[in-house]
C-alpha cells in the first residue's frame, strides 16, 4: 500500500502541468433539482396521455415521458423486478483492466495500479448500477465529482434523474435543464450511457416506450380487479321510493343505500324500503388474474426475451431461455464498457498522464460462464490423445484455473505407496490388491514393447496397452512369474487355470476382483502377441 502511495505522488508530480478538471458540480445540491413526480397521475394512464407524452418526447420535450417512465417502474412491481434482474446482470460480473497485448512491464505496473485505484474508488459499482439504469430508459447521467489526492479521481458519482434532462432538436445531443434554462453538459464532467432498445433517435428507442403501453393496458385490468373484490358476495341493494318523492328524499335514500354496504346498518323514511338482490352468477377472480398475466408476459418478453412460469417448462425451453439471456447479458455488457473506458477512462488517465491514449488498458467484464471441470479435463485430455496441439495457457484458462505464482507451493501427485511382493499378500485384506499402481516388472514388460514396437506397431495400439497398463492394480511382482503368467496364456491355458495361479498369489481377494484382473491381463498379452507378429512381418 505505501509503495502505491509513492508511484501515486511520483505520478502526481509530473502530471502537474496537465489540465485539470473543475470540482465543483453542474447540476449543484440536490436540493435545487425540480420537477417532481406526481405519484397518483399513473394509478391508470389513459392512452391518450401517453401518446401526447409520446408525441412532445418526439420533439425534443422528454420531461413528461421520462417522468412516466420513472412512475411506471415504481407502480409496476413485474416491470422493476425484471429491470433489476438486466441491470444485476450486469453488476455482478467481474471486471478487470486488459492492458495491450504488446504491452511492456511499465504498462503492465500501471495498468494494475490504476485497477487498484478503481477498486478502491468510492461508489464505482453503483455507478455502473445507475448507468445500467439507461436499458430502459434511453439514457443514463451521472455526474462525477472530481477531486484531487495523489491523483485526480472522481470522489463520488451522482446519479441524474432523466426528466432533468431535454435532447437539442438539431443535433439529438442531451442538455441539462435543472434550471429551466438548457445548459451543454461540461466536459469530462458527466458519464452519459446511451442503450437503445430498438432503432431510433434517443427520444424513442427506450424500452420503456414499449412497456408502457403493457403497463396502460393491465393498470386498467387492475383496477377492475380491485372495484369486484370490493363488490364480491355482496348483494345489489336497490332502493325503492313511491313516485313524486322530492330530490332530497331521493338523494337521503341513496345515502343509506351506500352506507348500509360499508356500515350494515341505515335509516329511512317508512315509505321508502331497500330491497337485497342476491346475484344469481358469481364473478371469478381468475378472470381478472389471466388478463393481467397476460400483460405480464408480454412486459418479459420485451425485458428478458421470454418467462419461465415454473408450470409448463421444459429442459429444451429453458436451455433456449438461457441461450437468450446471455446473448442479451453480452449485449448489454457490449453497450457498457465503451461508456466506462471512454467516458470515465479516458478522463483519468488525461488529467494524470498514465498511458499514452492510445496505450490506454480497456475495461473489461469477465462474462465467461463457469464449465464443468470434469468433463472439460475429458475433452482435454482426449484431444491430447488425438494429437492436437493444446498449450498450457489455453488449459488453464478453459478450466478456470489461474497459473500459479512465482514461488507459490503447488500441488503435487500423492507419493507412490511401498510396492509388495506377492508372497506377503497372504495375509493381507482383499483391498490390498487394489492400492498400489502397476510397477516393477509389467511396467519394465510395457516400455520394452513400447521399444520394440516403436517403428512397427499401429498407431492405435500402443495408446490401448497404455490404458490397459494405467488400469491394472497390481503390486509389484516378479519378472519371472509375469512372463510364466502370459506365456501361459499364449500357451492356450484357459481361464480356470489363469485364474488358480492368481489366487494363490491373492488368496484374499474375492472372485470378482480376481477376474476383473484376469480381462485385463488377457488383453495385454493380446496385444503384446500382436507387437511382435508386427515386428516379426517387417523383421
Amino acid at each position: 500500500m505505501a509503495k502505491n502511495r509513492h508511484r501515486r505522488a511520483a505520478l502526481a508530480k509530473q502530471t502537474a502541468s496537465r489540465p485539470t478538471p473543475e470540482t465543483d458540480m453542474q447540476t449543484g445540491p440536490r436540493s435545487s433539482l425540480g420537477h417532481t413526480l406526481n405519484y397518483m397521475s399513473v394509478i391508470t394512464i389513459p392512452p391518450a396521455r401517453l401518446a401526447n407524452a409520446f408525441a412532445m418526447a418526439d420533439q425534443g420535450q422528454i420531461t413528461e415521458q421520462s417522468k412516466l417512465f420513472n412512475l411506471i417502474e415504481e407502480h409496476d412491481a413485474h416491470i422493476f423486478g425484471d429491470m433489476a434482474k438486466r441491470k444485476r446482470a450486469i453488476t455482478s460480473l467481474g471486471w478487470q483492466l486488459k492492458a495491450p497485448d504488446d504491452a511492456n512491464d511499465s504498462e503492465l505496473k500501471r495498468t494494475t495500479e490504476l485497477e487498484q485505484m478503481l477498486r478502491e474508488n468510492n461508489g464505482f459499482e453503483q455507478m455502473q448500477y445507475d448507468l445500467a439504469d439507461a436499458t430502459g430508459k434511453v439514457f443514463s447521467m451521472v455526474e462525477m465529482e472530481w477531486k484531487k489526492g495523489d491523483v485526480w479521481l472522481p470522489e463520488c458519482y451522482h446519479y441524474v434523474p432523466q426528466q432533468m434532462f431535454v435532447t437539442d432538436q438539431d443535433t439529438g445531443e442531451l442538455k441539462y435543464n435543472g434550471t429551466g434554462m438548457p445548459e451543454e453538459l461540461r466536459p469530462y464532467g458527466w458519464i452519459k450511457h446511451i442503450h437503445k432498445a430498438k432503432s431510433g433517435y434517443i427520444e424513442n428507442a427506450a424500452l420503456f416506450r414499449v412497456l408502457a403501453w403493457t403497463y396502460a393496458y393491465k393498470a386498467y385490468n387492475v383496477q377492475d380487479m380491485q372495484r369486484f373484490l370490493e363488490l364480491y358476495g355482496l348483494p345489489l341493494r336497490l332502493g325503492k321510493y313511491p313516485a313524486g318523492i322530492d330530490k332530497k328524499s331521493r338523494d337521503e335514500l341513496l345515502r343509506a343505500v351506500r352506507s348500509i354496504g360499508n356500515d350494515g346498518a341505515g335509516v329511512v323514511p317508512g315509505n321508502m324500503s331497500i330491497e337485497f338482490i342476491q346475484a344469481t352468477a358469481a364473478g371469478k377472480i381468475n378472470d381478472f388474474l389471466d388478463a393481467v398475466h397476460y400483460w405480464e408476459e408480454k412486459q418479459s418478453k420485451a425485458i428478458l426475451g421470454g418467462d419461465l412460469d415454473g408450470k409448463t417448462t421444459t429442459e429444451a425451453r429453458i436451455m433456449v431461455y438461457d441461450k437468450v439471456r446471455r446473448e442479451i447479458l453480452l449485449h448489454d455488457v457490449g453497450n457498457m464498457e465503451p461508456t466506462i473506458n471512454q467516458q470515465l477512462l479516458a478522463p483519468i488517465n488525461m488529467y494524470n498522464g498514465m498511458f499514452e491514449p492510445s496505450r490506454m488498458p480497456k475495461f473489461k467484464y469477465l462474462t465467461q460462464e463457469s464449465v464443468d471441470q470434469q468433463k472439460m479435463v475429458t475433452v482435454l485430455e482426449k484431444g491430447v490423445a488425438l494429437g492436437m496441439e493444446i498449450e498450457v495457457e489455453y488449459a488453464h484458462e478453459v478450466m478456470q484455473i489461474p497459473r500459479a505464482k512465482e514461488g507459490a507451493a503447488l500441488l503435487g501427485k500423492p507419493a507412490e505407496a511401498t510396492p509388495l511382493n506377492p508372497v506377503d499378500n497372504k495375509n493381507k485384506p482383499a483391498t490390498a490388491l487394489n492400492a498400489n499402481p502397476v510397477t516393477g516388472a509389467l511396467s519394465r514388460l510395457a516400455a520394452l514393447a513400447k521399444t520394440q514396437g516403436a517403428q512397427a506397431v499401429d498407431a492405435g495400439l500402443q495408446p490401448l496397452l497404455d490404458r490397459a497398463l494405467k488400469g491394472l492394480d497390481f503390486q509389484e511382482i516378479a519378472s519371472a512369474w509375469l512372463a510364466g503368467l502370459i506365456n501361459d496364456i499364449k500357451n492356450g491355458a484357459d481361464d480356470s487355470q489363469i485364474l488358480e495361479k492368481l489366487a494363490e498369489s491373492w488368496p484374499n481377494a474375492d472372485e470378482s476382483a480376481l477376474q476383473d484382473r484376469l480381462t485385463q491381463i488377457m488383453f495385454v498379452a493380446e496385444v503384446l502377441g500382436k507387437l511382435e507378429a508386427q515386428k516379426d512381418m517387417l523383421g
